[in-house]
């Protein structure tokens, strides 16, 4: 898995190993719940953005991204997904409640899948003790989930099958016990 944040500003390569530029911005539909390409800022300035649809990315890698050579030019060639994608709120931000009212935090990130571009959820910052100890947790939307206002409300049956939390030193210390 990987963050959406560390995919941002990953140098752009094409498959012959030519600089295309930098990501710019990479685009997750909740509603398809996949990332359905990424925008790309173009090294050289006289040439605008490009926009590069999912299928069309051969690899993410550590420190770059390589794609394959054809890329969207303009506006006029974007695929109607990728328009409908444009078009959806980004949820980074939102706070996140349980169905009793009880705030969790707010969203920081969303987590795909390199294999297949799925997202596998979204991470929510906490109070930074809760954090620390606990880790983060990261959110599986429902269909059940309403999401608007700047809130996503999460469904009282689905908020404990929802709710993962992730490293934090509660989690470090369980695997040296382990040992």
């Amino acid at each position: 898995m990987k963050k959406v944040s560390d995919i941002v500003g990953m140098e752009v390569v094409d498959s012959k190993g030519g600089t295309i530029g930098e990501v710019e911005d990479v685009l997750c539909s909740r509603a398809r719940g996949r990332i359905m390409g990424i925008i790309i800022k173009r090294k050289k300035p006289a040439r605008r953005q490009a926009i590069v649809h999912y299928k069309d990315i051969l690899s993410f890698g550590d420190d770059l991204l390589i794609i394959n050579d054809r890329m969207t030019k303009d506006n006029a060639d974007i695929p109607p997904d990728i328009c409908r994608t444009l078009e959806e709120e980004d949820v980074t931000g939102y706070t996140v409640l349980t169905a009793e009212g009880k705030e969790l935090g707010t969203i920081s990130d969303v987590m795909i899948s390199e294999a297949n571009g799925s997202i596998e959820g979204y991470l929510v910052a906490g109070d930074l003790f809760d954090d620390l100890v606990k880790g983060r947790k990261m959110i599986r939307l429902q269909r059940t989930t309403v999401v608007g206002n700047g809130y996503i409300t999460l469904d009282d049956n689905n908020t404990d099958r929802s709710v993962h939390e992730t490293g934090g030193l509660k989690n470090i210390l369980k695997l040296n016990e382990k040992k």
